[in-house]
């Protein structure tokens, strides 16, 4: 082998082993995201919280904390809900998160579904309704 062709050589290994520490380091890094992702999805993290802050309940964990007037907005939704006379004898599930509503349970026609949203929307506040209610 000559001097010119080690050199050849050594620098396609070099390159090699180049690639190789970039492909390594850039599959590692996304391992530390969706790690650390996990833990702070999970609730069981106490780093991030800030002083005094509880851990919250069993029955919250993981769950990200209702925004002010979520609560408000979903009793609205409720209280229109019972007003109509079509939709008060029905078991809806009202859920608020952001603004956004979620309708769950059963209806027992696509009018009734479509009365429901048609409530929901009408709230002040809502930003929009997630229409997860199925007819019988």
């Amino acid at each position: 082998m000559t001097a010119a062709s080690s050199g050849q050589v050594g620098a396609r290994g070099a390159a090699a082993a180049r690639i190789a520490a970039i492909m390594a380091a850039a599959m590692l890094s996304g391992c530390a995201v969706a790690m650390l992702g996990g833990a702070a999805r999970s609730g069981s993290g106490s780093a991030s919280a800030p002083a005094g802050a509880s851990s919250g309940s069993a029955s919250t964990a993981g769950k990200p904390a209702p925004q002010p007037g979520d609560s408000s907005i979903s009793a609205a939704v409720r209280s229109r809900l019972t007003a109509n006379s079509t939709l008060k004898a029905l078991k809806i599930g009202v859920d608020t998160h952001d603004g956004i509503v979620t309708l769950t349970g059963q209806v027992n026609n696509l009018a009734a579904k479509s009365a429901a949203q048609a409530e929901a929307r009408a709230v002040s506040g809502v930003k929009g309704v997630n229409n997860q209610l199925t007819v019988r």
